[in-house]
């Protein structure tokens, strides 16, 4: 499994972007949520699905991910809701007289997603994402914001290794480390060697 793209914030980690976030869980839904993938960035109707899945009952979960805080996350899975009974792709995967479950991931959740989910008709799943680091090991850790249930996998990552530059070259800027932290690890060190050159 290749490295994940993460970055280092203020307060910890995070995914360098939403497509990494969304890539990583894709590969990962069965260990995740136990869930086997349909469709990733499924395009319905005009809106695009971060991801289609189903559960063993071949129930349909349509997940949105995000990267940081969303104010209109419910709006929309309503539409992708909406626009998933229309079509009904996955006709001899999904079994579609089951509830379609609903799930918003992300690392906050603003106040207005929760107004948006207490009145809405759908049931909608909130899962924090959580990137946290132990012993020098990165795990994404999920946790259901009404239950509390946490789901964890560790996260393949390789440090960039900066020690093993030239010494006629001085460390490199924290901005740079920052940038490169959305790179994948292939193009850090084809950068840093560029650098190096220069």
């Amino acid at each position: 499994m290749l490295s994940a793209a993460l970055r280092r914030t203020g307060e910890g980690w995070e995914f360098s972007s939403e497509a990494a976030v969304e890539d990583f869980v894709w590969d990962n839904l069965q260990e995740l949520l136990g869930l086997t993938p349909l469709g990733k960035q499924y395009l319905v109707r005009g809106e695009v699905c971060d991801i289609l899945a189903v559960d063993e009952k071949k129930q349909l979960t349509i997940l949105e991910l995000k990267n940081t805080e969303d104010r209109y996350v419910v709006q929309q899975l309503t539409r992708y809701y909406d626009n998933i009974l229309l079509e009904k792709p996955f006709i001899e995967q999904v079994d579609y007289s089951l509830p379609i479950h609903l799930i918003a991931a992300a690392p906050s959740f603003h106040r207005h997603n929760h107004i948006d989910r207490k009145y809405n008709l759908l049931k909608i799943d909130f899962l924090q994402i959580n990137v946290v680091e132990i012993s020098q090991n990165f795990y994404l850790n999920l946790q259901d914001l009404d239950t509390s249930q946490t789901w964890s996998l560790q996260i393949p990552y390789q440090k960039l290794d900066v020690a093993s530059l030239s010494e006629n070259v001085s460390q490199p800027p924290q901005l740079l480390l920052d940038w490169l932290g959305s790179c994948t690890l292939e193009e850090q060190q084809a950068i840093l060697k560029l650098r190096q050159k220069v």
